[in-house]
């Protein structure tokens, strides 16, 4: 008799229409079941016992139901399952289901199954009209590695998009991020996150704004602002794009990239990195420092192009208005180029330097280096010295055709000049200059001490005359000082 009831029952669902033009809810089981009839030919249906309910591709089951119709809802306790186009399977303790508008809410020790993912939750809104899993309460979604928690969060099942709010943690075997608003594309392995978010992957560690993780490729696409730690290495930029396996990227805005294994800093607004060999190209504005020994080489220029070779060793070039600074020696030069394998470092053309007291001017010149320590100076075409005197007001200059210089302990120590040599030299009384001695010779040599000229040595068709001063300073050609434009190290730094 009960199974002949239960037959009825099923029957007579079969031939009812549910609201909205949807399909209909069957009850497929139910080991008892009681129908209380209402006002206005209302039901209630009581079911107890392996409970099985069905509207089209969702199959509901449960150990106790209450069904309510015209209401067309119901409540189900005890043991509560789901299943959605056999892709989708909900567990939990109790659930409440509106057949008209294809929602439930399913509570208490809830989880929601897919043949890639598994969610963990409290309380648990899923819209069979989108396919969507919505959840207040914190909870967790694991997919094979990774496992996402967060406060707020949907799943849909069927475009496989998860998004995430308030406190979102990421835990996977390669990575963890941290951030408080998140989209999740499972089947791309993709991360979007559009608040303050903290990843670290092996030993690098990212803050950002806003961006996009793809993990397969390890690649970031970063912006509103972005840094990178990592050991030896710092990154930053208003926007990011960088590859974390091949340790390589592009930085626009406000770029910086500081590798202290290479002993460099550089910044620019358009930088292509790659760390390992490395390889720079960076864009207007670029200032560069370089570590030298204890000191450090400042420099400023439109563009910077950096190469390592095979040996391990930077090829430094950077290119149009080039400033530079150090302790010892500095310079502007169109042009300026750093070998670290050769230690020599190439000004063209026109450069102007200067060394305490003393402007050098040329065609073209070349300092090299010995253990990163200035050792020599090497200048060539149309070569001008001026030289600050006691009397401030005065210069001591010499010309000629070609300059080498020599440093001890970073400090000019002599230099020799070459072809049609010619000198004006001050006397200087009482720190004022009282006489000029003007010379030529073949060549001549100045030594150095502290900065000042303190002996000339000339040789072969040596003439000189001596006058006493009568008026302002006297110029050789291209001798008279701009030490106004001397690089200053506040002013090579952004």
């Amino acid at each position: 008799m009960r199974k002949a009831i239960q037959l009825c029952v099923a029957l007579f669902f079969s031939t009812v229409s549910i609201g909205w033009g949807q399909t209909k809810i069957q009850i497929l089981s139910s080991d008892i079941t009681d129908i209380t009839k209402g006002k206005s030919n209302s039901r209630t249906y009581y079911l107890r016992g392996n409970v099985g309910l069905k509207q089209d591709v969702a199959y509901m089951y449960c150990d106790s139901a209450v069904l309510r119709q015209p209401e067309n809802t119901f409540e189900a306790y005890g043991n509560v399952r789901i299943i959605q186009s056999d892709t989708v399977r909900i567990n939990g303790k109790e659930l409440y289901y509106s057949g008209d508008e294809r929602v439930f809410t399913i509570k208490k020790d809830v989880v929601l199954t897919t043949p890639s993912s598994r969610l963990a939750t409290t309380v648990l809104r899923y819209d069979r009209n989108n396919a969507t899993a919505y959840y207040l309460t914190r909870s967790t979604l694991e997919r094979n590695t990774l496992r996402l928690t967060s406060d707020v969060g949907s799943y849909n099942t069927d475009v496989d998009l998860v998004k995430l709010r308030g406190d979102v943690v990421a835990v996977d075997s390669s990575f963890l991020m941290n951030t408080d608003t998140l989209l999740y594309y499972p089947e791309r392995n993709v991360y979007d996150f559009a608040g303050p978010t903290t990843m670290i992957r092996d030993s690098t560690t990212l803050f950002c704004q806003q961006g996009t993780y793809e993990a397969d490729q390890t690649l970031l696409r970063l912006e509103g602002g972005a840094s990178m730690i990592s050991p030896g290495q710092f990154i930053k930029a208003s926007t990011l794009t960088y590859n974390l396996k091949a340790n390589s990227g592009e930085l626009k805005g406000q770029g910086l990239v500081a590798d202290t294994a290479q002993g460099f800093v550089l910044e620019g607004e358009h930088i292509e990195y790659i760390k390992s060999p490395v390889f720079v190209d960076a864009y207007y504005p670029v200032y560069y420092r370089q570590d030298m020994d204890g000191d450090t080489l400042y420099s400023k220029g439109d563009t910077l192009h950096i190469r390592e070779d095979s040996l391990g060793y930077k090829n430094v070039v950077l290119r149009d208005n080039t400033q530079f600074f150090s302790a010892d020696f500095q310079g502007i030069s169109p042009n300026f180029n750093y070998s670290e394998g050769k230690e020599e470092l190439a000004l063209y053309p026109s450069p102007t330097l200067w060394s305490d007291k003393n402007q050098f001017a040329s065609d073209s010149a070349a300092l090299t280096l010995q253990e990163e320590r200035l050792d020599s100076l090497f200048m060539v075409g149309t070569v001008r010295i001026a030289s600050q005197t006691d009397d401030s007001t005065f210069f001591d200059q010499t010309t000629g055709k070609y300059l080498r210089g020599y440093f001890v302990d970073g400090q000019l120590q002599t230099i020799r000049l070459d072809g049609n040599a010619q000198n004006f030299l001050h006397n200087v009384n009482d720190g004022k200059a009282v006489g000029l001695n003007n010379s030529t010779c073949s060549w001549l040599q100045l030594n150095f001490e502290e900065g000042t000229v303190n002996r000339i040595r000339m040789a072969k068709d040596v003439q000189a005359t001596y006058r006493p001063i009568d008026g302002g300073p006297q110029w050789l050609e291209g001798c008279k000082p701009n030490f106004e434009l001397r690089p200053e190290k506040i002013h090579l730094r952004p």
